[in-house]
């Protein structure tokens, strides 16, 4: 502490005997690029106090810094081709499943697909497709009957709610399933056909913020099969039970 008050005291004494300040020393220096060129010397002279090496000439300083700069920088690119890859591969299992959906004849084995696809290739814990009452009485389901209740409290401004649920909420969507984060999404150009849940155990892994473009078209291509599949299954005939002994 002493060292650092007296190097003060040395430097304004120096800086009232020259009538010069570091920002005027520092300014002249920006504004003549070539300088050090015209006092070769003085560049070799000149040294910088350095934890490891005591102290370093300019020179040395400067590529010490590129180099720190370099080693970032090839961090920076590692870490963005993971991100890339892991993007690709998690586009790729979106786009190997939607044409399988459409090969679906039921609500239960679209979301039975859904559900066993996405939790063996992207760790889903859970996924819950569930549809709206009002729009299909004939799906009335518990978590269908609390729809409103999560776009009030969840979804009131939105169409997509990215983020933690409270656990009587995550009770009626996802039972028993372990999800500590989720996405919900409505379908329907209103929203008006239901809500499509996913769920992690990662607290992080949904946030508000991420990009929702892949679990959209999702979305898109439900809206586009569930008003098919409810009247496939409203015209299929009752199973018949045979009586003769």
């Amino acid at each position: 502490m002493t060292e650092n008050v007296t190097d003060q005291v040395t430097k304004s004494r120096q800086c009232a005997e020259t009538g010069l300040d570091d920002s005027q020393i520092a300014d002249y220096l920006a504004a003549r690029p070539h300088f050090f060129d015209r006092h070769r010397t003085l560049l070799e002279q000149l040294r910088l106090p350095h934890e490891q090496r005591g102290s370093v000439s300019l020179v040395e300083a400067k590529l010490d810094r590129q180099r720190q700069r370099i080693y970032e920088l090839e961090d920076e690119i590692t870490g963005l081709m993971t991100v890339a890859g892991e993007n690709e591969r998690i586009f790729r299992v979106y786009m190997d499943l939607i044409p399988r959906l459409f090969e679906c004849t039921s609500i239960s084995e679209l979301e039975r697909l859904m559900c066993r696809t996405l939790q063996e290739q992207l760790r889903i814990s859970a996924l819950r497709l569930v549809l709206d009452p009002r729009t299909y009485p004939s799906e009335q389901s518990p978590a269908g009957e609390q729809l409103e209740r999560i776009y009030r409290e969840r979804m009131a401004s939105q169409d997509v709610y990215l983020g933690r649920l409270g656990k009587d909420e995550k009770s009626r969507l996802f039972q028993d399933a372990m999800v500590n984060s989720c996405a919900l999404i409505r379908l329907g150009k209103q929203g008006e056909m239901g809500l499509l849940a996913f769920g992690s155990i990662d607290s992080g892994h949904y946030r508000s913020g991420m990009d929702t473009l892949l679990i959209r078209q999702l979305a898109d291509i439900l809206a586009l099969l569930l008003p098919r599949l409810v009247l496939s299954a409203s015209e299929r005939p009752a199973a018949v039970v045979d009586d003769h002994r």
